[in-house]
């Protein structure tokens, strides 16, 4: 599923009004130049858009939901691809302004970290099918620079609220079941949520965040009344988590979640859930074999008593006989039923034993058992023959244990044919072939020392392998206009299969074709498949799949190639990572380079003032377009405020200045730095406008001197009645290279608009104090401290600013009227 931005925000905005004021212009100097453009074969140096986040990060089923879609460095031709043809994405409108993290900044050594990336968000909405699984829904954008990376969302089937509080207190949460989309958006915010627990038991907490793609690792605390701590978790593992709390009917709690470190940005999105009963972390055994009937060990935080400890429950359980790929138990305890789902399999789904070496008989058979410090390690023995080829996969965090696994496999000499520790994760895989025909053991362990935790529960799966095979693709493809790509496909064989394949693709965009003989000989585990774009052909991105067809013991089989792409920062398994698609994405060059004059060189700036960087244009191929020159997403220091504008360069000028603002703030002992790019609009040859992007050469480079301009309040803390009128009196310090009038005004947030009114204070050349008068509403809702800002502004030659800024704590009584 596919649908196309009609405009970029503000920067979406001005180049939309470039192309309607400028087409005649583009058409009549570029007819030669997309000739040029379209035969090159390679993107040289192009900034590819960026997939970020959704918020809020879940949907309901069976819904139509308003999300914002954050992403980076767009442009207003973007394409967006869904990968679910169920699921439909509208979008809103264009692209907003860049979100600049706002304050607190680190301060000292951390100020030179880097920065992470400055989205944009694109509203649009999502519409759900009511029969849509619970489950991750995958997304990415395209342009004619390139193809972002896979982001994902999740789809639920519960209830779901936004975060949604006044300054830093805690939200009120409704009865439980409820889960809470929000996210950590500066540095040091501590998300709260205040609920009350309707009987006596235990409330289960669940962070979701490295899975929806945000990076940072969550710190949950549960407080009581009286502020006393009652649990708490820390994700020092960066794979998400959580808690469980004995509560008492009708006493209140707090649950609190913040980053480890207290880090903060647009991009840390979460999904806080809140149950209230028992959390089941694994079970033993962690898979049912579809139709059978099994005695199931239950392995959760307060399944017995209700409080934070790890017990064990067991319950019979019969598994369906449906091909379907997981199961909803019951779990019945003494607070209610808990739902838990268990994975199904065809194979035999056994338990540990006691025996010294268990033996596994079967083409596909599985055992779920427990290490400790008892029984630091489990051996399990097979028979093979000469040549045959065994999968092995020694899971722990995929069925929910906590343990990093390490698989050993000997041979009937008792020497090792094969070890590994962790496959993308902590979980271990290994594939053999018996040299010689015996008995085989698997040797389970585990990395670290063990303490005997009831969670430290792993499966072991064993396959021999039958004749068969499976393809691998690249997720991004990139084809230059009216050039070629080759696609890197990989050939996995199993079982012994050496035979021919033949491979194809699906949704090719028009004027694209596929190149030569695509078979993968016998014996070979490669093909270089290429893709070939005419040269009239329409620039766009589209959906691919690759598959490949052999003929496997005299039957024709057909296989999809799989996809592996992003999304998550905690897979689990191979699954975790595989993608329904590869998207190919139709490149042209940008026909112009941006050169920042003196490069890197340093440039004295004043702190609190905008400075014009001076950039060349270079115009190549007879390219005489406007150029917008643009911040880039990915900056490589912190902000801590700075930001760059957006700026047009009009027709045929060669020579521009990009203006960048550098708060008060920044230090004087390390250099600050701007990246930029600019964006050119070239027709394809259909006609259509393509937004091309080019990097700047270098990094604009700047170091700060004294501020111009200063702010001072006469108290930085004051008192107000509601309905009242509270005098603020400031003051300014000019610097004699700045005779300008400076503009003094309170910024009254979104929460308060209409409650509170103050009136910009003009203070002109040689007028340097004056008086804030603050006028406060009639309304309840002013009870409280709010935490407010005061600027003092003046324009250089008219336009570029010169600020400063004071924190103001503006505090109302409690409990007035």
């Amino acid at each position: 599923m596919c649908a196309v931005v009609g405009g970029s925000g503000e920067v979406g905005d001005k180049m939309l009004r470039t192309v309607s004021a400028g087409c005649g212009v583009i058409g009549r100097s570029c007819a030669g130049l997309v000739a040029t453009l379209l035969s090159l074969s390679t993107v040289q140096g192009q900034l590819a858009p960026g997939a970020g986040y959704v918020f809020p990060p879940v949907v309901r089923s069976g819904t139509t939901t308003a999300v914002q879609m954050g992403v980076f460095d767009p442009t207003p031709d973007l394409q967006w691809f869904v990968h679910d043809s169920r699921v439909q994405l509208r979008i809103a409108g264009p692209a907003g302004d860049f979100h600049l993290p706002p304050p607190p900044y680190w301060k000292g050594p951390r100020g030179g970290t880097n920065a992470p990336p400055i989205p944009r968000e694109v509203p649009a909405e999502l519409t759900i099918p009511a029969d849509q699984p619970e489950g991750f829904v995958y997304w990415q954008i395209a342009n004619a620079n390139g193809v972002s990376k896979t982001a994902r969302i999740l789809v639920s089937h519960g209830t779901e609220i936004l975060e949604s509080r006044s300054r830093d207190l805690a939200q009120r949460l409704p009865a439980l079941p409820v889960s809470v989309a929000g996210r950590l958006s500066r540095l040091t915010e501590v998300d709260r949520y205040e609920l009350t627990a309707e009987r006596d038991g235990p409330i289960s907490v669940q962070l979701m965040a490295r899975r929806l793609g945000a990076d940072f690792r969550g710190l949950l605390q549960v407080h009581d009344e009286g502020g006393r701590l009652l649990a708490d978790f820390s994700d020092t593992e960066g794979v998400d988590g959580g808690l469980t709390f004995a509560a008492l009917a009708g006493r209140r709690y707090v649950v609190s979640l913040n980053d480890v470190d207290f880090r903060g940005d647009r991009a840390y999105v979460y999904r806080l859930s809140f149950v209230a009963g028992p959390r089941v972390l694994c079970t033993i055994p962690a898979c049912g074999r579809r139709g059978t009937t099994a005695e199931v060990e239950f392995v959760g935080s307060g399944l017995q008593t209700g409080g934070s400890g790890t017990e064990v429950l067991r319950q019979s359980v019969q598994f369906p006989a449906d091909a379907v790929s997981d199961t909803v138990v019951q779990l019945q305890t003494a607070w209610g039923a808990v739902p838990v789902r268990i994975p199904l399999s065809d194979g035999d789904e056994l338990t540990a034993g006691g025996e010294a070496v268990q033996t596994l008989v079967g083409a596909d058979v599985a055992v779920t058992g427990r290490l400790g410090p008892q029984c630091e390690e489990q051996r399990y023995g097979f028979e093979a023959v000469a040549g045959e080829r065994i999968s092995l996969e020694l899971q722990s965090a995929a069925i929910g244990g906590s343990l990093d696994t390490v698989l050993l496999v000997e041979g009937p000499d008792g020497k090792p044919v094969g070890e590994n520790d962790d496959s993308g994760g902590t979980d271990s895989r290994l594939e053999v072939t018996a040299a010689v025909a015996g008995s085989y053991t698997c040797v389970v362990r585990a990395a670290e020392s063990l303490t005997g935790r009831a969670d430290d529960v792993y499966r072991l799966c064993l396959q021999r392998q039958r004749a068969d095979f499976r393809l691998l693709a690249p997720q991004q493809l990139l084809l230059p206009a009216g050039g070629q790509v080759e696609a890197a496909i990989t050939v996995q064989r199993q079982g012994g299969f050496d035979g021919e394949i033949v491979v194809t693709v699906e949704g090719l965009p028009a004027g694209v074709t596929a190149e030569g003989d695509w078979k993968v000989a016998s014996g070979k585990n490669d093909l270089k498949a290429v893709l070939k774009s005419a040269a009239d052909a329409a620039v766009v991105a589209a959906q691919v799949r690759f598959r490949g067809t052999a003929m496997v013991n005299g039957t024709e089989q057909a296989r999809v190639a799989l996809v592996e792409g992003a999304g998550t920062l905690c897979p689990v398994s191979p699954a975790d990572r595989q993608v329904p698609a590869s998207v190919l994405a139709m490149t042209m060059v940008a026909p112009i380079d941006v050169l920042v004059i003196d490069r890197e060189r340093q440039r004295d700036v004043h702190r609190g003032t905008t400075y014009l960087a001076e950039l060349e244009i270079v115009r190549k191929d007879g390219f005489s377009g406007e150029v917008t020159l643009v911040m880039t997403g990915q900056q490589d220091r912190n902000r801590q405020g700075m930001r760059g504008e957006t700026t047009v360069v009009p027709p045929g000028e060669t020579r521009a200045f990009y203006p960048c603002f550098m708060p008060e703030w920044l230090a004087t002992d390390i250099t600050r730095r701007m990246i930029v790019h600019g964006i050119a609009v070239v027709p394809d040859p259909h006609g259509n406008p393509r937004y091309l992007t080019k990097p700047g050469d270098a990094r604009i480079t700047m170091i700060m001197e004294g501020a111009l301009l200063k702010l001072a309040l006469n108290s930085a803390s004051v008192s107000a009645e509601q309905g009242g009128v509270v005098e603020v009196p400031v003051s300014i310090s000019r610097s004699a290279r700045l005779p300008l009038p400076v503009t003094v005004q309170l910024h009254v947030p979104e929460e308060l608009q209409g409650l509170l009114r103050c009136a910009p204070l003009e203070l002109v050349p040689g007028s340097d104090t004056g008086v804030l008068r603050i006028e406060a509403g009639e309304d309840s809702r002013l009870q409280g401290v709010w935490p407010l800002k005061v600027t003092a502004t003046a324009m250089q030659d008219g336009r570029w600013p010169v600020i400063s800024e004071s924190d103001l704590e503006l505090g109302f009584p409690v409990g007035c009227r």
